[in-house]
């Protein structure tokens, strides 16, 4: 290919036999410059070259002088020995060259695998404080999520900005009598509330909650008990075969992972999961001061965690 340019040594005139080299360490391009007007004696042509190749073959060499003789100046650029490109360049002209894999192997360490790590890098970060994916092993969420339903999940929230949830937030967190297990559950009482299930009805700070969304009203009474400060306490929609704070009492807030936000799968089953207790919070009155935590004890009706993360547990 030819190209035309105009530098302090005047009008010139490029040609490059090629600029696609295989990147084996000995492959080269020539380069010749040929300039319209007579050039003085000693007259020399710098050039440079940028990101990969080099102007020998036994080192990198990135900038040299050469010689301009009888309005000709001539160069070889060098491909080194992993792919790449490379950006010739001299006062009045610009060349890139592409410096391609000789194998496949080659392709995969210098091109494929630092794509790859880069995304996997993207990945992890987005898994670990941004969304995450979860499976629901267990029916003690039924009325809301069934067992084999696959989520969603905004981690960003609480693994970075580092907020509570709200009342009737639908929450994956650590259990606490076993952090490697990830349990799931509705959000009833925010530190400071007083929570008691009466009549098949749960009461936060005396008001009967509405609750649309449970499977069945809860046939054992309980409570009341306060919500200690940075405690949370959970209940499951399946009321009667759900293992929640009922069972083994609240949640510390540094072990929430985060809030459900849709189920993806069965596509059958899509749907944004809502927080349907929003509206009453405004006849909620605020929690009391703050209680130390009670003690609980007995056997959890339901012992399977009720959501694990889809690459553990």
């Amino acid at each position: 290919m030819k190209v035309s340019g105009r530098g302090r040594h005047g009008q010139f005139e490029a040609s490059v036999d090629t600029t696609r080299l295989r990147a084996d360490g000995h492959a080269f391009a020539t380069v010749h410059f040929h300039f319209a007007d007579a050039q003085p004696e000693g007259a020399q042509l710098e050039l440079q070259l940028s990101k990969h190749g080099s102007f020998s073959p036994d080192s990198k060499v990135r900038e040299i002088s050469v010689p301009i003789v009888n309005q000709i100046a001539e160069v070889q650029v060098y491909a080194p020995g992993r792919p790449g490109a490379g950006i010739l360049q001299a006062d009045g002209f610009r060349q890139r060259f592409e410096f391609t894999p000789v194998s496949f192997g080659q392709s995969l360490l210098y091109e494929w695998a630092p794509t790859l790590g880069i995304s996997l890098v993207i990945a992890l970060f987005l898994r670990s404080f941004v969304v995450a994916s979860y499976y629901i092993p267990s029916g003690s969420m039924e009325g809301t999520l069934l067992k084999h339903d696959l989520l969603i999940a905004d981690k960003l929230t609480y693994k970075l900005l580092h907020q509570g949830p709200k009342r009737g937030d639908v929450m994956i967190f650590q259990y606490p009598q076993n952090p490697k297990q990830d349990y799931i559950k509705r959000t009833i009482g925010l530190p400071g509330d007083t929570i008691e299930v009466r009549d098949g009805v749960v009461y936060v700070n005396d008001v009967a909650l509405d609750e649309p969304y449970i499977k069945e009203q809860p046939i054992q009474d309980y409570g009341p008990v306060t919500v200690p400060d940075g405690r949370y306490f959970m209940m499951g929609d399946n009321r009667n075969h759900s293992s929640d704070s009922r069972v083994w009492g609240f949640v510390d807030a540094k072990l929430f992972e985060g809030r459900a936000l849709f189920v993806f799968f069965p596509f059958s089953r899509a749907k944004l999961i809502q927080n349907e207790l929003l509206a009453q919070d405004k006849v909620i009155p605020a929690g009391s001061a703050m209680a130390a935590e009670p003690s609980h004890g007995g056997e959890a009706e339901d012992a399977e965690a009720a959501a694990a993360a889809d690459e553990s547990n």
